[in-house]
């Protein structure tokens, strides 16, 4: 394999690891992670309804969403997570959560997806 190839093959193979990553997170742990750093403007039903959400513009992301779900990918919002969203109120929790607690809060996260 090329070089080339390699990467291209690494860039195709990154959204299973995330997967593969998120699913041997803890849940619980992502559970306590979500209740402590999200729960206060995503609500504790990830509906986007927590006490601080009302007041967000836009709002908090509500993660119940059949539409959310088929509009994203793990990469996308682990990139959120670490990193904030630009022109909201997300914020990065890179430097405060470890990659470990971040794998969890993922495979939390993913129990809000609605049963299709």
């Amino acid at each position: 394999m090329t070089g080339l190839t390699t990467v291209r093959l690494g860039l195709l193979l990154l959204p299973l690891s995330l997967a593969s990553v998120a699913q041997a997170g803890d849940v619980e742990v992502g559970q306590a992670v979500y209740a402590t750093r999200c729960a206060f403007c995503h609500g504790t039903s990830g509906k986007g309804d927590g006490p601080a959400g009302a007041a967000l513009k836009p709002s908090p992301t509500t993660f119940t969403s059949a539409d959310f779900w088929k509009s994203t990918n793990l990469a996308t919002i682990k990139a959120s997570v670490e990193n904030g969203k630009p022109n909201t109120a997300m914020v990065g929790f890179k430097a405060t959560l470890s990659s470990e607690q971040i794998a969890a809060l993922l495979a939390y996260l993913q129990t809000f997806k609605p049963s299709p």
